[in-house]
């Protein structure tokens, strides 16, 4: 048996550089036996970094039944239990700051960057902390989707550490730093900890991640549909030419006109899922259904959202047409348009439209060029089958 965690981290890279799909790590009598323990760190920011780094970790479960994981984040446990079967360990920490966020789509660069002032001043203790987690657990590796302080603890510790992610905050942080020199400090301080990773598999749409060792390129990670669009369909009770949309946000304050305004869209359904809440008499709640995310995704019309990571991949993957709004200036929103743009049918909404419930222009829009483009050939399928 092989009790290398560089064999257990080496799983982690076969996963991504073969787009996804479980293959064995074998030793050197060939047999799949790979072990170790595992702390895997997952910034909350937002839910893209989430569900593409849980479906790693499902996926190495599955690869590897002899590597134990710890789960090192504060994700809200909704979105761990939608997307990892089963137990898992859970450490609660909040280890890195992103973006205070104000909603969905709004946040709050003063109070973020006060926040990082913070996490510096006490830095050292965080990363003693994590060194004696380390100790005390048996920890031999560690994954990050992409706090930085981890990577210090590993270095101190001398224990293996890959990075995974299409971008690192020093990037993130350097565009507000250049109309605010405050962030400057700030900025060299997180890239001083990001030059302790020692591998970072860089996933598409990426930023600039310079700030680690060496850089491999990995395919897409996306979480794929399990049912047939037409069997989903079924399940939500939808007529064969009914039209169907995924709201997807983590909250969505629609005042009660607005509301009222989705309920004059003809036969028109709004599907949404914890934690968002939507009051439309057209609108359809998941929770109790046995459909995943994905499911869902692959089924639906459209899918209404702002640009993150893990929406924007689901929707590659399933050639589904988006409708998307601003969400402030956060350097990755661009990437992401850029590549939806390029591969699916999108429309843009302006963020006061969207809280005012003013969508059916926007669902026309979407409807009528996904007729025209079913009539010519686009690359979203090659993408498809790369993800």
């Amino acid at each position: 048996m092989v009790h290398s965690t560089d064999a257990s981290l080496r799983a982690i890279e076969g996963f991504a550089i073969t787009k996804g799909r479980a293959v064995p790590v074998d030793d050197a009598s060939g047999q799949q036996s790979v072990s170790g323990r595992l702390a895997y760190y997952i910034t909350p920011h937002g839910l893209g970094h989430a569900v593409r780094s849980l479906e790693v970790i499902r996926h190495l479960l599955d690869l590897a039944p002899g590597v134990e994981i710890v789960l090192v984040s504060a994700l809200p446990q909704f979105i761990i239990k939608q997307n990892v079967p089963g137990s898992l360990l859970v450490r609660e920490r909040h280890l890195d700051i992103g973006l205070v966020q104000q909603d969905s789509l709004r946040f709050d660069l003063e109070a973020t960057r006060t926040a990082l002032e913070s996490l510096r001043r006490r830095h050292q203790a965080v990363v003693d902390e994590e060194i004696r987690f380390f100790r005390a657990e048996g920890i031999q590796g560690i994954v990050c989707d992409v706090p930085f302080l981890p990577f210090l603890a590993a270095a101190r510790s001398g224990i293996p550490a890959v990075g995974m992610g299409n971008f690192t905050w020093d990037w993130i942080y350097q565009g507000y730093a250049e109309g605010d020199r405050r962030w400057e400090s700030l900025v060299a301080w997180i890239r001083e900890a990001y030059r302790e990773c020692p591998l970072f598999l860089q996933l598409p749409m990426h930023g600039d991640c310079s700030a680690c060792g060496t850089i491999r390129p990995v395919p897409l990670v996306a979480r794929q549909a399990r049912r047939t669009r037409e069997q989903t369909r079924r399940i939500l009770g939808l007529a064969e030419n009914q039209k169907a949309y995924l709201v997807s946000f983590q909250s969505l304050n629609l005042e009660a006109e607005a509301q009222r305004r989705l309920e004059t869209m003809g036969e028109r359904i709004f599907l949404y899922k914890h934690p968002l809440r939507l009051r439309a008499g057209n609108s359809l709640s998941l929770d109790d259904l046995d459909i995943s995310y994905a499911d869902a995704v692959a089924a639906v019309d459209g899918v209404i959202t702002k640009p993150g990571y893990g929406i924007v991949a689901d929707c590659l993957v399933h050639g589904t047409p988006v409708i998307y709004t601003d969400r402030g200036l956060f350097p990755e929103y661009e990437i992401l348009v850029r590549a939806l743009t390029e591969y699916l049918t999108t429309v843009y909404i302006p963020s006061g439209e969207l809280y005012a419930g003013r969508w059916q222009e926007a669902v026309e829009a979407a409807t009528r060029d996904m007729i025209a483009q079913l009539h010519a050939e686009t690359p979203a399928g090659q993408l498809r089958l790369e993800a």
